[in-house]
């Protein structure tokens, strides 16, 4: 039986089409890339195509624009205008009614991280600072830097801020402050204690009965003070953090004598954004390490103390830890 044959495959497959200018190289081909004659294309693309993608992206990033303007406008309305201060403070704030302390001078811009302080014992009057902001490491920088943070309280307090007066420092309030010998003196620095602004906030001084967890110095002298009638302060209280760094400090001069910030000063109302000048209270704290202790590295730490103060050391909240290295 003969089986029937179908029809015989053709040719799988299909001819390719090459387009036109596909061999094109070098110059030409670019030439045909900035425009080609045959199909009116300007960098692959007919004018008409070229108006279309144009008036999309203009579209397309005009309403992208438009949408994020309008999230900030919506976020401005929820700021307070400069002069009614943060929208949230007190207890509604991260920071919260415990400030944190400060010292002046600061350091160099070098050594804007560090809290120590690094003098010489031989450094003389006459010596010329680094530059016209003492933006250096000797000790005449630190005089410097020291006079122009305290420019700021040679001009009036705006009302209703109280003035400090400078004077109240003692030898602490004039220049070079302690910081460079004079006469023969032996260096005796003078450190700026100050407490980080809060707005709104106002210290409780303590109760006068109710001091018993306040260290022994400090007791006698609110007691004193008590006594003289002058109580509503901020106190505070500096010493040597170790055995051997107290007993390098020896006896710590304060100025003013009180010891103590006025609660007069405060509340804290904003000051420079609004064109106001605020002059915040300090107490100076004179060093005096013996010659037998140059060289030696004295870590020092000054507490805060007010009615509900809470003591940090690793937050530092209450308090300001530094370093003092006196060499020859």
């Amino acid at each position: 039986q003969e089986m029937s044959m179908g029809p015989e495959p053709g040719n799988l497959g299909g001819t390719a089409i090459k387009p036109v200018g596909w061999d094109r190289t070098g110059l030409e081909a670019f030439k045909y890339f900035l425009y080609n004659p045959d199909t009116g294309e300007v960098l692959t693309r007919t004018p008409l195509s070229w108006v279309k993608i144009t008036v999309f992206y203009s579209v397309y990033y005009f309403c992208l624009a438009a949408f994020w303007i309008g999230c900030l406008q919506v976020f401005f309305l929820t700021l307070p205008e400069i002069q009614d201060g943060p929208k949230w403070t007190m207890y509604q704030s991260i920071i919260g009614t415990n400030p944190g302390m400060g010292v002046r001078p600061g350091n160099s811009d070098q050594r804007i991280d560090s809290q120590m302080f690094v003098l010489s014992q031989g450094e003389r009057e006459g010596e010329e600072p680094s530059n016209y902001w003492g933006d250096g490491d000797r000790n005449i920088d630190y005089a410097v830097r020291t006079r122009h943070f305290l420019e700021s309280y040679n001009m009036e307090a705006t009302y209703p801020y109280k003035n400090f007066d400078i004077s109240e420092l003692g030898p602490c309030g004039e220049y070079p402050y302690g910081f460079v010998a004079n006469y023969g003196e032996s260096v005796a620095p003078c450190i700026f204690l100050k407490l980080n602004k809060i707005w709104g906030w106002v210290p409780e001084p303590l109760d006068d009965y109710d001091t018993d967890w306040i260290p022994e110095d400090l007791q006698d002298h609110y007691n004193y003070m008590r006594d003289d009638g002058n109580t509503q302060n901020v106190w505070m209280h500096c010493e040597g953090r170790n055995a051997a760094d107290k007993e390098a400090l020896g006896d710590i001069e304060y100025f003013p004598r009180s010891r103590g910030l006025p609660v007069e000063f405060f509340p804290f109302m904003g000051a420079s954004v609004s064109g106001q000048n605020y002059h915040s209270p300090l107490v100076a704290i004179k060093i005096h390490p013996g010659r037998e202790f140059l060289g030696q590295l004295i870590h020092v730490e000054c507490r805060a103390y007010f009615r509900g103060v809470v003591h940090d050391t690793k937050n530092k909240m209450g308090l300001v830890q530094f370093e003092v290295l006196i060499n020859e």
